[in-house]
């Protein structure tokens, strides 16, 4: 089959397609064929030198159909249509005609979400996912927030008497709002009525997030993060969600939880300044240099810290794994229930032969059609 290897030391990058043996799945796997391959930015960030030097294939999206299954695999059959998040700088990737996929990190797609849609979403919503619930410790969905001044009547699981649902809400800031894992981040977090005012930050495609993410929501505000006073906006939105939108056990003009999809130190600096001292919780999505550590050091967080997507095929923290499967059957309940839905894409011509030319300009911070995230159909290859 063709696999296509991605070789990078920025600023240079170039891709090599190669013809291998198809992949072989263990007893806990799945092997898909892929339709369509999506792109992310550490495609070309993992195999620089100073990132992970790993000279592998790179690609972690896929859609297709299911290919074959491992013995411990259930729920899947042959020719089911799916989407699966791989695991990361291992064999088996993603830019080929057949990728290995986690049994736990596979997700069936209904016949109304296109593989293309389907391809955007494994690594940038299981990174949304794992940032907001995880981490920052937000509720889930299907999660009741209680009222902290209801009292507990016994022992028992669930709502007791004289325990209710809370009616206050929790304020979220999500900076990078128009990326990819910025919008699966709005999403997400809509899914919860008690997560609100969600304050966004974002830049030329504050549009798309005003109309297309945060439509409905009433209490939401979107800020532009070019402003020359983006620090006092976001001062002045937080009093406002803390002090007007019902929000309790806040201390003034302050909120408890960042989710940064695009940080620097700028955006360090001024969403760390509206972060509630000891309980405030700051996420990221790449690494924070030591003057960005410094800053948060200082404020004296509950927590900050970069988000390590690839928790879910691990076993180095408690539950990591069953938070992987968890959402995977969540991902393809709220597709088919259409709660849920991909990011906008588009399509790169050639199939693998396009993909050298699309992580070139996500490296160098250029794209196509704004914030469309880059996917491959791999039938479109020259030669297959």
């Amino acid at each position: 089959m063709k696999n296509l290897i991605v070789i990078s030391e920025p600023p240079h990058l170039e891709t090599k397609l190669e013809d291998i043996d198809p992949p072989t799945c263990n007893d806990d796997q799945v092997i898909i064929k892929v339709a369509v391959a999506g792109a992310n930015p550490k495609d070309w960030k993992h195999p620089a030198p100073n990132y992970f030097n790993v000279q592998l294939n790179q690609g972690d999206d896929a859609a297709g159909t299911i290919h074959a299954t491992g013995k411990n695999v259930s729920g899947f059959r042959i020719g089911d249509r799916v989407a699966g998040f791989h695991q990361m700088d291992t064999l088996g990737e993603t830019y080929a005609e057949y990728t290995v996929v986690s049994k736990d990190t596979v997700f069936r797609i209904p016949d109304h979400v296109s593989f293309e849609e389907a391809a955007t979403i494994p690594l940038a919503a299981y990174t949304a996912a794992v940032g907001l619930f995880r981490l920052l410790k937000l509720p889930q969905p299907w999660e009741d927030v209680l009222d902290e001044t209801a009292s507990l009547q016994g022992q028992g699981g669930g709502r007791e008497k004289g325990q209710k649902a809370s009616s206050s809400k929790i304020p979220l800031i999500i900076n990078g709002a128009s990326t990819s894992v910025g919008s699966f981040a709005i999403k997400l977090a809509k899914l919860h009525p008690s997560i609100s005012p969600i304050i966004a930050v974002a830049g030329a495609s504050s549009d798309y997030v005003k109309t297309q993410l945060l439509g409905g929501e009433r209490d939401a505000v979107v800020l532009d993060y070019r402003s020359a006073t983006i620090r006092e906006d976001i001062v002045a939105a937080v009093a406002n969600a803390t002090g007007a939108s019902g929000a309790t056990g806040h201390t003034t003009n302050k909120v408890r939880h960042v989710f940064d999809a695009s940080n620097s130190t700028a955006s360090t600096d001024y969403l760390s300044s509206v972060l509630e001292p000891g309980v405030g919780r700051y996420v990221c999505t790449t690494g924070i240099t030591e003057a960005q550590k410094a800053n948060l050091t200082a404020k004296k967080l509950a927590l900050a810290r970069q988000i390590w997507v690839g928790c879910v095929h691990e076993d180095k923290e408690f539950g990591a794994r069953d938070f992987g499967y968890v959402w995977a059957n969540m991902f393809a309940k709220l597709l088919q229930q259409k709660r849920f839905s991909g990011h906008p894409y588009e399509v790169v011509p050639q199939g693998l032969h396009g993909v050298e030319g699309a992580l070139k300009q996500l490296m160098n911070r250029t794209s196509g059609r704004g914030n469309a995230k880059f996917v491959f159909r791999i039938a479109d290859t020259p030669g297959l």
